[in-house]
C-alpha cells in the first residue's frame, strides 16, 4: 500500500548512501552502509538513530560529515517510478563524454534523442564497458529514511549491473504501487571462490520489495544454484574494515 507522500522533484538531496570509499586512492572495505552530509542536523539526526552513543560522526574534509551506520539493512521509502533514474555513461578525467539510456543520447541537448549506437542488451553493453568501448550503468535512487522521513531525501549512485539489469522489475513493482512505497535498502556482500582457486568479494546495493529481491539481477538469480553466496549477518554490524562471514 502507498505511503507517505510525492516528492517533489527538486527538493534538495542532504545526503547520499555510499557501499564504500576510497583512502588514499584505494577502495576501502565497509561492512555497513556509510552516509554523507554536509547538512549538520542530519548529521545530528542520523547519528542519534543509527549508531551507539559512544560513537560520532567522522568529518571529512570540505565540511562533509561522514556517518558509519552499522546497518546493512535500512527501510525506506520510494516515490514512484521517478524515485528511480538510470543512464549510461563514460567519463574520464572528471568530463562525461558520453549520457544515454542505452538507446538514445541524454546529453548535451545538441543530440539528445539521437541513437547513441549502444548495443541493444545490457550483456553486450557490459562487455562493451570491459574492453574500455562503452559506458557504464549510473542509477540513481531517491528515498527518505522510513523512520526519519521529515529530514529529507537521500540518494544512492550506483554502477552495479546487477542493479541495472534488474531495473525494470523494480519500475514495474512501484507502478503497481501507484504512490510512494516502503521498502528494504540492503547492503549485500557476495564472496565467491572461482574455478582456479580465487577468492572474490564484493559488495552491491539491493533494494527489497513485496517479496521482490532487486538487484541481484535475472542471470545470478540463475546460477543460483551452481553458487550460493556467502552473506554478511543481517541487522548492526560491527564497525569494521573485514567483511563479516556467516
Amino acid at each position: 500500500m502507498p505511503i507517505g507522500h510525492e516528492d517533489g522533484g527538486d527538493e534538495p538531496i542532504v545526503g547520499r548512501f555510499h557501499v564504500g570509499w576510497h583512502k588514499e586512492g584505494r577502495p576501502v572495505a565497509a561492512s555497513s552502509w556509510r552516509v554523507t552530509t554536509r547538512v549538520p542536523f542530519v548529521a545530528d539526526a542520523l547519528v542519534t538513530h543509527f549508531v551507539s552513543p559512544s560513537v560520532a560522526g567522522e568529518v571529512s574534509g570540505g565540511g562533509v560529515t561522514e556517518v558509519l551506520t552499522g546497518c546493512n539493512r535500512v527501510p525506506v521509502i520510494l516515490a514512484g517510478q521517478r524515485a528511480v533514474t538510470f543512464r549510461m555513461v563514460l567519463q574520464g578525467a572528471g568530463e562525461i563524454f558520453h549520457s544515454c539510456d542505452g538507446y538514445r543520447f541524454l546529453e548535451p541537448m545538441s543530440e539528445s534523442g539521437d541513437l547513441c549506437g549502444c548495443p541493444s542488451t545490457l550483456k553486450e553493453r557490459k562487455a562493451e564497458a570491459l574492453a574500455g568501448r562503452g559506458p557504464v550503468p549510473a542509477t540513481q535512487i531517491r528515498f527518505r529514511l522510513a523512520d526519519l522521513p521529515t529530514i529529507g531525501l537521500f540518494t544512492l549512485n550506483s554502477s552495479s549491473w546487477a542493479l541495472a539489469e534488474s531495473l525494470p522489475r523494480l519500475r514495474r513493482a512501484l507502478s503497481l504501487e501507484g504512490g510512494p512505497v516502503q521498502c528494504m535498502l540492503r547492503y549485500q556482500i557476495v564472496e565467491f571462490t572461482t574455478q582456479s582457486g580465487l577468492e572474490v568479494s564484493y559488495r552491491r546495493p539491493v533494494v527489497e520489495l513485496a517479496g521482490i529481491t532487486i538487484g541481484i539481477g535475472v542471470s545470478a538469480e540463475a546460477s543460483s544454484l551452481r553458487r550460493e553466496p556467502r552473506r554478511g549477518a543481517g541487522g548492526r554490524t560491527p564497525r569494521t574494515k573485514r567483511w563479516p562471514r556467516a
